[in-house]
C-alpha cells in the first residue's frame, strides 16, 4: 500500500512540475518574447537536472584540495 502512495505522490509531483513549467513558459513568453522564454525555461530545467551533481563535484574537489593542503602543510612541519 505504501508503494502505491509513493507512486501517486511522484505522479502528482511530476504533473505539478509540468504545469508549473508550462505556466512559467507562457508568462515568460508574454513578458520577454519566445526565444528568451525558451532559454529561461531550458536553463531552469538544466539547472535543476545538473545542479545537484555539479554541486557534489565542486564540494568533493574543494575537500580534496583542502586535504592536499593539509597533508602538504603537515609534511613541511615534519621536516
Amino acid at each position: 500500500m505504501h508503494h502505491q502512495d509513493h507512486d501517486q505522490d511522484q505522479a502528482l509531483a511530476a504533473t505539478l512540475a509540468a504545469l508549473l513549467l508550462v505556466g512559467i513558459t507562457l508568462i515568460a513568453r508574454e513578458l520577454a518574447g519566445l526565444w528568451p522564454a525558451v532559454g529561461l525555461v531550458m536553463g531552469a530545467v538544466l539547472l535543476a537536472y545538473f545542479g545537484p551533481a555539479a554541486a557534489r563535484r565542486i564540494a568533493i574537489a574543494l575537500a580534496v584540495r583542502r586535504f592536499g593542503r593539509h597533508i602538504a602543510a603537515r609534511d613541511r612541519t615534519a621536516k
